[in-house]
């Protein structure tokens, strides 16, 4: 059951309204100012991919700490275990830019698309130049008001399976002033890292308090924030 729900999400609706809504995205996008064409490009197609996950794979999710939810824009500092908070995050969190790995723009469509989104895509393979990269363009989308979304491990991890918390995100927040929203969820007990297969069940995505990181040692602060959403993942 759980793989024929799987395939029903990817081959009917994820699918066939990503690259519909890629196409539309292009032709209509363009003219818009940037947070205008955030909503249009991504904010649909979160909203869309969220409520498919909870109807289709019997995903449905519950978030804690809403309170901590802010006004200004943030760092958001979230742990990475599938593709399921790539997108509700983007739909929690609004107007938003991602860290994303270059090469995710070259996909057919949903690439194209995304880009309008000006996304900040860095490659990895040249680590002082990521960095650069993400302390320019996030210094520049910060301004703009919007927030800006970083997985600190830098890939998914199962679930259960912890990951070092890389300094970009961190140093980001340092140079521009901007706080730390810590984010903690197990979207991987129901999306695995691997494998194909969706299982059922209701995802806990908690929202710590903002973390101003400007005073004391940078180092310091990532470990703690890391031990934080460590022991924030619901089992």
């Amino acid at each position: 059951m759980n793989f024929l729900r799987t395939f029903i999400f990817y081959a009917c609706f994820y699918g066939p309204f990503t690259i519909s809504w890629s196409i539309i995205s292009l032709l209509i996008a363009l003219p818009l100012k940037p947070q205008q064409r955030y909503r249009v490009v991504i904010g649909v197609w979160a909203s869309f991919s969220a409520w498919a996950a909870r109807w289709v794979l019997g995903i449905n999710y519950r978030i804690e700490g809403v309170e901590n939810l802010p006004n200004e824009p943030v760092v958001i500092a979230a742990n990475h275990q599938s593709a399921w908070e790539t997108f509700f995050l983007q739909k929690l969190l609004q107007p938003q830019t991602q860290v994303v790995k270059r090469s995710l723009l070259k996909i057919p469509f949903f690439g194209w698309a995304f880009a309008m989104a000006n996304p900040i895509a860095i490659d990895r393979t040249d680590g002082r130049a990521a960095l650069n990269q993400i302390i320019e363009q996030g210094g520049e989308r910060l301004k703009q008001g919007f927030h800006v979304l970083i997985f600190p491990e830098g890939t998914r991890k199962a679930h259960g399976e912890a990951g070092d918390f890389k300094q970009g995100g961190f140093m980001l927040a340092k140079k521009t002033n901007a706080k730390i929203l810590p984010v903690a969820h197990n979207a991987g007990k129901f999306w695995p890292a691997k494998g194909f297969s969706k299982r059922p069940g209701t995802i806990v995505v908690r929202i710590l308090p903002a973390v101003d990181i400007q005073e004391g040692k940078l180092a310091a602060h990532i470990k703690q924030i890391e031990k934080q959403v460590c022991e924030a993942i619901e089992p």
